[in-house]
């Protein structure tokens, strides 16, 4: 979007919320990262800056949610109930500044085809999932697998586009 920005490093510990419902634990984590993102600029020039934060989560077949995989075996389990089904990703962005905030959260189906144990193990040795959530980046080798997606693909990538366009318009930020 073509928009100047600056990373923060912010301290929200994802782990410490446990909450079962997906669309609630995306929007948890969320406002926990931006009020930690903004607790970091309270004291800096930079105070008055826009926050953006976002997050992906997979809500698999079996109704358990996952971020990143935690190993090897971990991606291969994803991967193998992902086989030949259809799973939900989950993404939250929110916008804040000093005087107002807005968040969107978005769901995009996925549908992977079968895949042999070959392939699993294929695409999890290549470490291209390493670090996503659910273990696969739709927008590299784990393309061929996916049979079809309803939703937003870039919600599936990592950052619903059109909803974070949506907030800067709506926080008159464009």
């Amino acid at each position: 979007m073509g928009i100047n920005h600056k990373v923060i490093d912010q301290k929200f510990d994802e782990d410490s919320v446990i909450e079962t419902d997906p669309v609630l634990c995306s929007k948890l984590i969320v406002e926990g990262k931006n009020e930690s993102a903004r607790a970091l600029l309270s004291t800096t020039k930079d105070e008055s800056y826009p926050v953006l934060t976002a997050d992906t989560l997979v809500f698999t077949p079996s109704r358990k949610i996952v971020g990143k995989p935690k190993n090897y075996e971990h991606s291969r389990e994803l991967l193998r109930e992902f086989s030949g089904a259809t799973h939900s990703v989950f993404s939250t962005v929110m916008i804040s500044t000093t005087e107002q905030s807005l968040l969107k959260t978005c769901e995009t189906k996925v549908s992977f085809k079968n895949m042999t144990k070959e392939e699993i193990e294929e695409y999890v040795l290549s470490e291209e999932g390493v670090g996503k959530a659910g273990a696969y980046g739709i927008h590299g080798r784990a393309g061929k697998y996916v049979t079809n997606i309803e939703g937003s693909y870039t919600n599936v990538v990592g950052l619903p586009v059109h909803e974070t366009y949506e907030i800067l318009k709506e926080l008159n930020l464009l």
